[in-house]
């Protein structure tokens, strides 16, 4: 046994590469003759240093013949007798082993006992501080059953693994390990908190591996500059913490080369899932090693100014990147969610707003001819209220600061324009934008009595969400102001029939509401893959379209990240009420009588109609415009 625990140390430091094997069979040539530790013998003849040796190897104890933990450790001074007495009794209470119970009660530390230990067992001790772990040999055990059984694996030769473990005499362990690897196992101890340290280091700390998961290399990583970055003594300083550092950059950064809008880190069982939306779309990229999330999550609500200490709660906050010369604004949202194994997690979803990718004009949103010219002339008149509605990211604010960068072209500085928004998403030249604060009683309905103080002439108001809100938005319309706002509704008529719904009075909003315009986003095809193709003939006949008609698909190509799609647009309905309107809303009539009246009238179209209109020109598929829209 004694022999064998020679040539392990001897295999340890072979592996580590602080000796070569010709110096190995020196020493232990000159071990057979004379008796001395290999150890004393390597460091003797200069092949390593006294430091690195007890760097690796750790203090060793030598013993000549087999003795009781507890004497070995009296032996060599570590404990007295009653301590060991005290250790026996606490054993006897909790029925830990007797080593765990001389560590909780402080009589010795764990690194001294795993020395014990060591010689006890006649198993070598290894420090894993500095350990240079094979990575191929890492990825022979799961991370999951290293963190269960406490054990790394540290070489393999000749068809057997060395692991460290924290318990080596545990044999089913060494049986599971063995199973798994397909290779026999021979263990080495260390102690519990080391081979944890190691299996962070080990299975999550490595930017370069972090790299090849989220996808290769992104060029201009380093460009992400934070901007109003935390206080100094709030910032992660050291080695561990600045490659997190740039793994949140790398994050944020993929997410602005492909134009997500939004990134979602959700924590699962066994890694964090992490997913870009783009385009509408939600895209899973490359997994994040589990143990990277506590980092990741303190890392970015350190950005978003948020408590790092709360995680039962639901927090919000926000940041400002400079990303090669752009102004780019993150809204960051934390919401705690339960999984099975591992607890409450926080899943982090940032809204990414770039300022200067953003800045659409009317007629680029996707607008047909008549529905730009009839929009240009609703905008422009002197009152009344404008709703613009959909379901949420169906590019309604986008569509309102288009108008107002409109209005603002158009008028010059003869008009002011105020805002109020929750929050304020993008920063126009020349409006005045607030920002909603419920907390401090800043809300929507407060937020109009203040701006119909500040002698406003357009108002847009970002979302019409209750009875006092509308009636103050109303009373703004009957007395002069232009005002646009939002709606969550299905569709254009739908606006009437919510209105109502909310208390307002119909004769109100007959005489205020001057258009509503319903609308959604539909990806586009890629110019550069698209392909032609002819439909089955019940699905043109279905959709009332000409058999044999031409459509269009995305192939998918390296443009497009092979999803055959390159950007979104909108497919639009814009209802400008009329007389038989009017009598219907003082009538109280349904969305669906509306929506039946302005279907036979021939001179609206539907979401379904300017959705198909778009198929038809290639601007689109009908894949998006029959998931976007529903049958009339």
């Amino acid at each position: 046994m004694v022999g064998k625990r020679r040539k392990k140390i001897g295999e340890i430091l072979l592996s580590q590469g602080l000796i070569a094997h010709e110096q190995l069979l020196e020493a232990l040539e000159e071990h057979k003759r004379t008796g001395v530790s290999l150890g004393t013998i390597l460091v003797k003849k200069g092949f390593i240093s006294e430091d690195d040796l007890s760097g690796v190897l750790g203090q060793q104890i030598q013993l000549e013949h087999k003795k009781r933990i507890g004497e070995v450790l009296i032996d060599q001074g570590l404990i007295t007798q009653e301590q060991l007495e005290a250790g026996l009794l606490q054993q006897k209470k909790t029925g830990w082993r007797l080593g765990t119970c001389l560590v909780k009660l402080g009589f010795i530390t764990e690194e001294k006992l795993i020395d014990a230990l060591s010689a006890q067992l006649d198993i070598q001790h290894v420090v894993l501080e500095n350990f240079s772990f094979n990575k191929d040999l890492l990825k022979l055990v799961p991370e999951e059953m290293v963190r269960k059984y406490k054990v790394i694996p540290l070489f393999e030769r000749e068809g057997v693994v060395t692991f460290a473990m924290a318990d080596p005499t545990n044999l089913r362990t060494v049986d599971h390990l063995k199973f798994k690897t397909g290779m026999e196992v021979e263990p080495v101890i260390a102690t519990e908190q080391s081979i944890m340290q190691a299996v962070d280091r080990c299975y999550s700390d490595n930017l370069q591996d972090m790299t090849d998961l989220l996808g290769s290399r992104v060029e201009g990583t380093q460009d992400i500059e934070v901007v109003n970055e935390a206080d100094e003594d709030t910032r992660i300083t050291d080695e561990e913490g600045q490659q997190v550092v740039k793994i949140v950059n790398l994050i944020v950064n993929q997410a602005v080369q492909q134009r997500a809008s939004d990134i979602h880190l959700e924590p699962l069982e066994k890694y964090v899932r992490l997913r870009y939306r783009i385009d509408g779309e939600l895209v899973e990229m490359n997994p994040i090693p589990l143990q990277l999330r506590a980092q990741i999550t303190s890392r970015i609500k350190i950005m978003a100014g948020m408590d790092i200490a709360e995680r039962r709660k639901p927090q919000d906050g926000h940041f400002q990147i400079r990303h090669q010369g752009r102004e780019i604004d993150l809204r960051v949202s934390t919401f705690p969610i339960m999984t099975r194994k591992r607890g409450a997690n926080e899943k982090i979803v940032l809204r990414v707003i770039d300022q200067s990718g953003n800045q659409l004009g009317l007629d680029q949103i996707g607008f047909t001819a008549a529905h730009l010219r009839n929009f240009d002339d609703a905008i422009i008149k002197p009152d009344g209220i404008l709703l613009v509605t959909g379901p949420t990211g169906s590019g309604k604010s986008s569509t309102l600061y288009a108008a107002l960068r409109r209005l603002g072209m158009h008028y010059g500085n003869k008009k002011n324009i105020v805002t109020m928004e929750d929050p304020v998403e993008y920063v126009l030249d020349g409006l005045a934008q607030g920002q909603i604060n419920p907390k401090a009683g800043f809300t929507f309905a407060e937020g109009i009595r203040s701006i119909l103080r500040q002698d406003p002439d357009i108002i847009m108001i970002g979302e019409m969400r209750d009875f006092e809100t509308c009636e103050m938005a109303i009373q703004a319309a009957l007395t002069g102001h232009l005002v646009f706002s939002t709606l969550h509704t299905n569709d254009a008529a739908s606006a009437y029939t919510r209105l109502m719904d909310m208390g307002i009075e119909p004769f109100l909003i007959a005489s205020t509401v001057i258009a509503v315009l319903a609308q959604r986003l539909v990806r586009r095809l890629c110019q550069r893959c698209m392909e032609p193709y002819v439909p089955e003939p019940e699905v043109l006949q279905k959709l009332g379209l000409r058999p044999g008609l031409q459509l269009y698909r995305g192939k998918g190509c390296s443009a497009c990240n092979n999803s055959g799609y390159k950007g979104r647009t909108g497919i639009f309905e814009f209802l400008i009420p009329d007389q038989e309107i009017v009598a219907m809303v003082l009538k109280r009539a349904s969305s669906d009588e509306i929506k039946r009246y302005l279907l036979g009238s021939g001179a609206f179209d539907s979401l379904r109609r300017d959705g198909l209109r778009k198929v038809v020109e290639g601007i689109t598929s009908l894949e998006q415009v029959l998931g976007a829209t529903q049958n009339e």
